[in-house]
This record gives C-alpha cells, sequence and structure tokens, in this order.
C-alpha cells in the first residue's frame, strides 16, 4: 500500500528528527546583516565547544611556521587569525557534521550530500554566487531522503530497489510510494527550520529547476549536484546523472571555456578530505 504523505504529517513527524542546529540559521542571518561584527560570530562560536576546539585547533595549525607561532587558546584570536569567511565555513560543517551524526543515517548519504555542498561551494565562487548559501543548499538538498528513511524504512528502500531495477526517475517513484518526493519533503523541512527562501527554494527545486530560474541558488544547486554524480565524487553504487537543465548553467554564468579542470580538481581535493568528517 502506497503511503499518501501531507505536509501536516512531515512537520510533525520532524519533531523526532534531531533539533537543527540554531548557529546555522545565526551565520546565514549573519551575510544580510551589515552590522554584523567579529565579535557577533564569537558569540556564536562559543556556544558550542565542538566547533570552538575545531576553530582554536585551525588557527593554532596555521600559525605553526610563521611568525605567530604561539599557541592560541583564545577564541577572539582564532577568529581573528582564521578570517571571518573561514570561521563561518568551519561552523557550518561541524554543526551539520554533528547533525548528521545525530541523524544515524548512512555515511554515503551524507558523503553525497557533502560532495553536494563542496561542489556547489566551489562552484558559488567560480560564478560569484554566495558561497555560504550554496554550502547549506548542497548539504540540505536531499534532507527529504533522511525523513523518508527514518520514519518510513521499508518503502524507503523499496524506493531505492525500484530505481536501480527500472529506468523511472527516482521522483516519479517517490511519488509512487510516497504521494511526494523528496524535493517537496526537503522544502518542507527548509521552511520548517527558518531557512532563508532562497535555500528553501534550492532544497525543493533541485532536480528541476525551470520554474524558478530567476533564484540562481536553485540553478547552482541543480549544476552542482549533476557535476558531483558526473564526477563519482563518493564512488556510490547506483550512482546516477540527473538530467541536466542547460538553462542552469547559463543563469549562473558557468562558462565551459574557462579552466574546469582546477575547478574539477578542487573539488575532488576538497570533496576527499570533507567526507573523511563522516567515515
Amino acid at each position: 500500500m502506497p503511503v499518501l504523505l501531507t505536509e501536516a504529517e512531515v512537520n510533525e513527524r520532524a519533531i523526532n528528527l534531531p533539533a537543527f542546529p540554531r548557529v546555522v540559521n545565526d551565520i546565514l542571518e549573519t551575510l544580510e546583516d551589515d552590522n554584523a561584527t567579529l565579535g557577533a560570530l564569537v558569540q556564536f562560536v562559543e556556544r558550542d565547544p565542538v566547533i570552538t576546539a575545531r576553530i582554536v585547533s585551525i588557527a593554532n595549525s596555521a600559525s605553526m611556521g610563521s611568525r605567530h607561532g604561539s599557541q592560541l587558546r583564545d577564541v577572539n584570536m582564532a577568529v581573528s587569525r582564521i578570517g571571518l569567511a573561514r570561521v563561518k565555513e568551519i561552523v557550518l560543517n561541524v554543526s551539520m557534521a554533528e547533525f548528521a551524526h545525530k541523524s544515524q543515517v548512512s555515511s554515503s548519504f551524507w558523503e553525497h550530500s557533502v560532495a553536494v555542498a563542496v561542489t556547489a561551494q566551489e562552484l558559488a565562487r567560480f560564478t560569484h554566487i554566495s558561497a555560504d548559501y550554496a554550502l547549506v543548499a548542497g548539504l540540505l538538498h536531499d534532507i527529504g531522503k533522511l525523513w523518508t528513511a527514518r520514519f518510513y524504512p521499508l518503502e524507503f528502500q523499496m524506493v531505492r530497489s525500484t530505481v536501480d531495477c527500472s529506468e523511472r526517475g527516482i521522483l516519479d517513484v517517490e511519488r509512487q510510494y510516497f504521494g511526494m518526493d523528496h524535493c517537496e519533503i526537503s522544502g518542507i523541512l527548509a521552511n520548517r527550520w527558518g531557512l532563508p527562501a532562497p535555500v528553501v527554494s534550492a532544497v525543493r527545486h533541485h532536480h528541476d529547476p525551470s520554474p524558478v530560474l530567476s533564484e540562481k541558488l536553485v540553478d547552482l544547486t541543480h549544476v552542482a549536484e549533476v557535476f558531483c554524480n558526473a564526477l563519482d565524487l563518493t564512488g556510490s553504487e547506483g550512482n546516477q546523472v540527473p538530467s541536466f537543465c542547460e538553462a542552469a548553467c547559463i543563469a549562473i554564468g558557468f562558462d565551459w571555456n574557462q579552466d574546469i579542470n582546477s575547478l574539477f580538481g578542487k573539488i575532488e581535493a576538497r570533496t576527499e578530505h570533507a567526507c573523511a568528517v563522516f567515515r
């Protein structure tokens, strides 16, 4: 019997997922706040001892062999040494890694999410779009799959088996079993967590950006997942390259005549390093 999911059920059951990291929303809000200060970012960092330890450790590693060789223990100094952009990236990565660990899903799911996030972030820098928004959209683009795996594990496995044994697209099969696809569920969850509208749109439409081509983050997330799968960044069995919307590539200003070998090389190296967090 197919399950006919509703938005109300998705929201109701979401309560039983791990708490979404508030610091992610805090960081994203600073991107639109011209008055955001270094002190405000330090306050976000100091709320989480894991993030604090990671930033101090990275700051000390960065200072080895330099004239700033002394060991740091102060978060303010560590943040100043690393720089705001790098600190934001660390906070987003570590907080989402904790969320992934608490969600108790397979490592392959999060390795794919991380790979898409890295690809999206590098594409954003390549095409001058917000890299922080891109990172979060990439990490959360398949969060609807986590929801179905958590609450309907049998149907989730049946979807995977059907996709592997047929030529049907995953969205079509999901709608058969659930009455909605993982993109719709992802959008509901992102909205519930109060994420910015561009991120909500990106996770909701990343398989088909054509209805919202005016939102570059949607196009970017779509292109990032296509590139991620085409490059086979995680070596997952049954890896499928989704249908590619060429208009999305044009919308983000991606130029095939630029040095894409360097871009893809950076994506592959960063993905390998980032996925180690989830292994």
